[in-house]
């Protein structure tokens, strides 16, 4: 775990968003019909990714990654209650109804780009963090070993 380079682990945040901008860019051009085939899709992926997260979460020891684990929990719930909510909304269709259905998948999409933001920024502090706590553990086992 030494080893690891969180700069090459953080760049694949960017390289995520950017194919995520990608996505949206082609999906102004979409039909209906592939529009849901590409939500679906989506929900997939992200339904996998938020099962990594949970796996990957599930064997953290510390305080932290329980913490961390807690909230991804917490978005998990929240997740599934927005997507059951906007399912149980849209199959009550009318004109009015849809209009509200995409204000509120517009707020949602905008609540979870700003989530993300906030976790580049979490992120970025933790990995600055871990390679801080590395380099001082490396100097004292420097220091230890000069002694």
């Amino acid at each position: 775990m030494a080893n690891t380079d969180l700069s090459t682990e953080f760049e694949k945040i960017s390289n995520k968003a950017n194919t995520a901008t990608q996505h949206l860019r082609a999906a102004n051009q979409r039909t209906r019909d592939q529009l849901a085939a590409d939500v679906a899709s989506a929900r997939d992926r992200a339904t996998a990714a938020a099962n990594q997260v949970k796996h990957s979460a599930d064997g953290a020891r510390d305080k932290a990654s329980s913490h961390w684990h807690e909230m991804r929990a917490k978005w998990q719930a929240h997740v599934a209650k927005v997507r059951a909510s906007a399912k149980e909304k849209r199959e009550q269709f009318d004109a009015d109804a849809a209009d509200t259905d995409a204000n509120i998948a517009l707020s949602y999409a905008l609540d979870a780009i700003d989530f993300a933001q906030a976790a580049v920024d979490e992120a970025e502090y933790a990995s600055l963090d871990a390679m801080s706590a590395r380099a001082d553990a490396d100097s004292y086992h420097t220091l230890s070993r000069s002694d």
